[in-house]
């Protein structure tokens, strides 16, 4: 490699580039990546049916390639073979059966979990012809089976360095479904450094694996590009509504918990609403109905569902409309929910539940739920911040989120320091 050249990066996703899924997480880190690395994207979980073809990806200069997902029965056994020979296999194992709880059920998620890494990897090595000679920094966007595949296997690769991001999924124990995280030490012993996006969950990790904070740990929140509101902007952008605008930006599973909204909504006797729930998921429908049975016929509540939009179909409704509040009744978030960090760059005051970091995404710029709010207390928050819309205080709530956005959650900030740390990795 010339001494010229930046350094080689494969950035592994969902199905960024040719999904929308990860727009609002990987699109606004991609460009800042570039700037420091050959950054080359894998695609290995491809799950929409509308994707991006190959030829519209490389027209606009993106060097991606995908790796399928699913196994046949033959593949799957043999994959199942090769990692029954791995060491790590063994640890999980002798792990799960000291816990004493749900042994039969772990054990055969934790096969199926490194059947499914082992199967990533070789499809990996043959996709990009990997090999001992390959010098390149390996970014895998999600801490999850692939990235074990990968670090399960580093011994072979010496000039190969790996990293990863967590978010929540593949964080918590709570979040797994039989209540367990797999290989996350074996995982972990590979990696150059493990990437937070909220000290909450740097520190749920760290007690729960027993770790020393250190620059393996650091925290690099994800950002939102600046709008360039201000709180002027808002003070003057205000035209004396008198519905008051309450947005609602997630999916609708049942760890989003829209039905506290709802419930809220319902019990809101002192305020006009007009409500806004943007996002689709497998409880839209079932969300509608609900709306539908306690919200219709209301004197004071409007609402309306908007179904998936696109990240940029978001910023321009911020742009269109006077948003009053953001409100979230999430029961779990493993980072900073760009949903809200897109509020605090408009200078949207917010609403939510005191849980993981929104407890820092909240001060002084809004109402700080507790971490399972009631109705009444949901409510309650709706008719507060309604009654102080358009005073003094309710712009000072708007500055305060314009503050909180420029400190935490600028993109150029956030995401040029993780981009100078990770090509220092590779100067090493």
């Amino acid at each position: 490699m010339g001494q010229d050249r930046k350094p080689d990066m494969y950035l592994i996703t969902h199905e960024f580039p040719y999904g929308h899924r990860e727009d609002s997480f990987v699109k606004p880190e991609y460009p800042y990546l570039c700037e420091h690395f050959h950054v080359s994207l894998i695609a290995a979980e491809l799950m929409q049916e509308e994707l991006m073809p190959e030829e519209t990806v490389r027209e606009k200069g993106i060097e991606a390639c995908m790796i399928p997902t699913g196994q046949s029965f033959l593949e799957k056994v043999c994959s199942l073979l090769r990692f029954l020979l791995e060491k790590d296999c063994y640890a999980e194992l002798v792990s799960i059966i000291r816990s004493g709880e749900k042994i039969p059920q772990r054990v055969y998620r934790a096969l199926m979990f490194g059947t499914a890494a082992e199967t990533f990897y070789r499809r990996l090595k043959k996709k990009i012809h990997l090999t001992k000679d390959t010098r390149a920094l390996f970014y895998f966007y999600w801490f999850d089976y692939k990235c074990f595949g990968m670090t399960m296997h580093r011994r072979r690769f010496p000039q190969v360095r790996i990293v990863a991001r967590t978010h929540g999924y593949e964080l918590y124990d709570e979040r797994e479904l039989y209540g367990k995280q797999f290989f996350k030490p074996q995982t972990d012993a590979g990696l150059e450094r493990l990437i937070f996006a909220a000290r909450f969950a740097r520190d749920y990790y760290l007690t729960r694996y027993r770790l020393t904070a250190g620059v393996k740990y650091p925290l690099h929140r994800l950002g939102v590009q600046s709008r360039g509101v201000t709180g002027t902007d808002r003070r003057e952008g205000y035209r004396g509504d008198t519905e008051f605008l309450l947005l609602s930006c997630s999916g609708t599973s049942p760890v989003k918990r829209i039905d506290r909204i709802i419930d809220g909504l319902a019990a809101v006797t002192d305020a006009k609403v007009h409500w806004v729930h943007i996002g689709g998921g497998e409880e839209l429908a079932e969300m509608k109905g609900l709306a539908q049975g306690k919200l219709d016929g209301s004197d004071n509540i409007r609402y309306e569902f908007t179904g998936t939009l696109l990240n940029t179909e978001v910023v321009e409704y911020y742009r269109t409309h006077y948003v009053g509040c953001l409100i979230t009744t999430s029961q779990s978030e493993g980072g900073s929910p760009v949903a809200v960090q897109e509020a605090l760059s408009f200078g949207v005051p917010v609403i939510a539940a005191a849980v993981g970091e929104l407890q820092q995404m909240v001060a002084g710029n809004g109402i700080l739920l507790s971490e399972n709010p009631t109705a009444e207390e949901t409510a309650q928050a709706v008719e507060q911040m309604a009654a102080c819309y358009g005073t003094d205080g309710y712009f000072r709530m708007c500055e305060k989120s314009l503050e909180i956005f420029e400190e935490k959650f600028n993109e150029r900030r956030n995401f040029s320091a993780l981009a100078k740390e990770l090509a220092q990795i590779c100067q090493a």
